[in-house]
């Protein structure tokens, strides 16, 4: 199949590409390189630098590549900067969405497979419950609501025959590498920042330590980029229609299990300070996954102890 990866250059973006490359597949990239990077983007994939923003050009890539299908990757990702910045993650991440929407109806490209993300969940009231696809939408980040908006956008694009299949993939936490080694500048998730704290030995701060868990410590579903990138791969076989899965493991680490998995994959101590809780933050964010086991066939394979050590190999050497 030929294939264009928007986001290509990213974290995610050239994991899957890779993999995509490996299994033979013909791979086209979109990406501006603002947050990308280029060196760790597999030569045999062909890379358009351009803005997926700018209509005319995206149109002008699909034209060029005919691809079979799009996964779109592409999107400012951090919840701090979109509350910063609301435009930008309007304009960039929703913004991007319908440009790319547009483009593949006038070219007559049907089949996409879309990043969500879990933020887009309305927090739960019953901590303990797991969160599961049908469950309502309402996200108290503005990173997560413009998720929303791009996920209800293209519904209505395949409701309406704009195109004719699309997937949403609504991530957990992702964590872990590839193998690629990449490296972000300023890494916003905790498993880079632990790596750093304990290669430091830093302080790293544990925001809320009076939760209802059993260690009184937030509670998480981190799932390997590994597994991510898999699920992708399976949802370009899926039917015409759209359709939603949620990507984790069904199983939640706290924030004190993780520290104590990169002590003893580190076997370094970081400074520990316990901090108030972070205004809407849930005690417990764990994915009910059954769904994209019985439909994709798919299923998370790796470890907690893989993510970490993997991490630990690209932020902590």
């Amino acid at each position: 199949m030929k294939i264009l990866v928007t986001g290509g250059a990213g974290y995610i973006g050239t994991a899957t590409v890779k993999k995509l490359i490996e299994n033979k597949h013909e791979v086209f990239v979109i990406d501006n390189l603002s947050r990308g990077q280029k060196e760790k983007l597999d030569p045999k994939a062909t890379l358009f630098q351009t803005d997926l923003t700018d209509q005319k050009e995206t149109e002008k890539v699909l034209f060029e590549t005919k691809p079979d299908a799009v996964i779109h990757l592409s999107a400012f990702k951090s919840v701090e900067e979109s509350e910063k910045k609301p435009g930008t993650y309007i304009q960039n991440n929703l913004g991007g969405t319908i440009s790319l929407l547009a483009a593949m109806a006038k070219v007559g490209v049907s089949s996409l497979v879309f990043s969500s993300s879990a933020a887009v969940y309305k927090p739960k009231e019953n901590d303990n419950q797991l969160y599961k696809e049908t469950d309502p939408l309402g996200s108290l980040s503005t990173y997560g609501r413009v998720k929303e908006m791009e996920e209800k956008a293209i519904e209505l694009a395949v409701e309406k025959g704009v195109i004719s299949s699309a997937t949403s993939l609504r991530y957990f936490n992702v964590a872990g590498d590839s193998g690629l080694y990449f490296k972000e500048k300023n890494p916003e998730n905790v498993f880079p920042i632990l790596a750093k704290a304990f290669k430091d030995e830093s302080e790293f701060n544990i925001f809320g330590t009076d939760y209802p868990t059993a260690d009184k410590t937030a509670v998480r579903d981190y799932i390997h980029l590994n597994d991510i990138v898999d699920a992708h791969i399976r949802a370009l076989d899926t039917k015409p229609g759209y359709h939603v899965f949620n990507l984790g493991t069904s199983k939640g680490v706290s924030v004190k299990e993780l520290v104590d998995a990169f002590e003893l994959v580190s076997g370094k101590r970081a400074k520990i300070q316990n901090a108030p809780r972070r205004a809407g933050d849930p005690a417990v964010v764990i994915a009910d996954p059954a769904l994209a086991k019985e439909k994709l066939n798919w299923e998370p394979k790796h470890t907690l102890e893989e993510m970490v050590k993997s991490t630990w190999d690209v932020y902590g050497e």
